[in-house]
């Protein structure tokens, strides 16, 4: 697993989604992919953004693709700081859907179709609600409306477990990068 900048190496992490009882607390087998530590503060976002651009401009992303995905990123990696800040680890994940059975998501029971290139931010907050949308909200509460628009509707969260160093569990808010299809295969 690669905790640095871009490194697209060929490696795995473990998905911690099933217990066996259909709960979400232990590992439940692999997901290719790569994962990055996100550090703490207001660093997060920013750090987030350019790990990101650097791992799809390496996979040959479509740089609209990459623009919109860095957005999304960025709201995902806002929240987990604002709202999570004291629940790390904090982590970033780029994989691709498999079409295989996810417990514990929130927006479907797949982890997408074959071939979809998904982005997730990790934090230790599991029992944590996402923050909703609300138009007298001031500058506050738009990001997720941001994520489901540039997603094309292909987000939500998972409960599950970090994948850098000790298993901590916590929550995965996930979204799919459009016109990014078939970058990691």
């Amino acid at each position: 697993m690669k905790s640095t900048t871009a490194d697209l190496t060929a490696e795995t992490f473990a998905d911690a989604m099933a217990d066996g009882t259909g709960g979400a607390d232990t590992s439940a087998g692999t997901m290719p992919g790569w994962v990055w530590a996100l550090p703490g503060g207001a660093g997060c976002a920013g750090h987030a953004r350019r790990v990101l651009r650097e791992a799809l401009a390496a996979l040959d992303v479509p740089r609209d693709a990459i623009a919109d995905a860095q957005l999304m990123v960025s709201e995902l990696a806002t929240n987990a700081h604002q709202h999570a800040g004291e629940h790390g680890p904090h982590e970033l994940w780029l994989y691709r859907g498999t079409g295989q059975p996810v417990a514990g998501s929130t927006a479907g029971a797949a982890n997408g179709p074959p071939g979809e290139v998904r982005c997730a931010v990790f934090d230790a907050f599991a029992d944590a609600a996402l923050p909703g949308y609300s138009w007298t909200s001031g500058d506050c509460g738009r990001g997720l409306s941001i994520v489901r628009e540039l997603s094309g509707g292909r987000w939500g969260t998972r409960r599950t477990r970090s994948r850098l160093g000790p298993p901590v569990r916590g929550k995965a808010v996930w979204f799919a990068i459009p016109g990014a299809a078939g970058a990691l295969g």
